[in-house]
């Protein structure tokens, strides 16, 4: 039996964007389209990360891969989530993808604001919404990060 809202009682929007378009313009939302080809994708960097071993190889130091696969944001951020990419996953002896993404987060809302959204994994599929300048997908050697911010503003609730 499934129940359907009352009538009286319409829906309400509870979040809103800061640059929706007005309901009376004429003319379409600009949106922006980014393709990326294998040529257009900027080399490989490669990078060096403390890897924390056992025995005399405590401080050994490891190449890591790195590379920025689609980007929407200025390069000291992309700076930035690389390296914090790289350091938690080389505190961590195997790579937890739901660790590495909260890392990214917490760094991110508490340097830049909310509301930063990260993906981390092997193989995901994705389509997203996000801020102007604020889109970075990237590899870490074999794993894959998607780190995006979207708008977002207080709920004004009735009183």
């Amino acid at each position: 039996m499934a129940m359907d809202p009352p009538a009286s009682k319409e829906l309400v929007r509870r979040t809103r964007l800061a640059d929706t378009p007005k309901p009376d313009s004429t003319e379409p939302p600009e949106v922006k389209v980014v393709e990326t080809k294998a040529s257009d994708v900027e080399p490989k960097k490669v990078e060096k990360a403390r890897a924390k071993g056992e025995g005399k190889a405590a401080e050994a130091e490891r190449k890591v891969t790195v590379c920025v696969r689609a980007a929407d944001m200025p390069l000291p951020l992309q700076r930035r989530a690389v390296r914090v990419a790289v350091e938690a996953a080389a505190a961590m002896p195997r790579l937890e993808s739901k660790r590495l993404a909260l890392a990214l987060k917490k760094d991110f809302d508490t340097t830049y604001g909310p509301a930063w959204h990260c993906i981390v994994g092997t193989s995901f599929g994705s389509y997203v919404t996000h801020s102007l300048g604020g889109f970075l997908y990237f590899s870490v050697d074999k794993v894959y990060i998607l780190l995006f911010r979207t708008a977002v503003e207080p709920i004004d609730y009735p009183q």
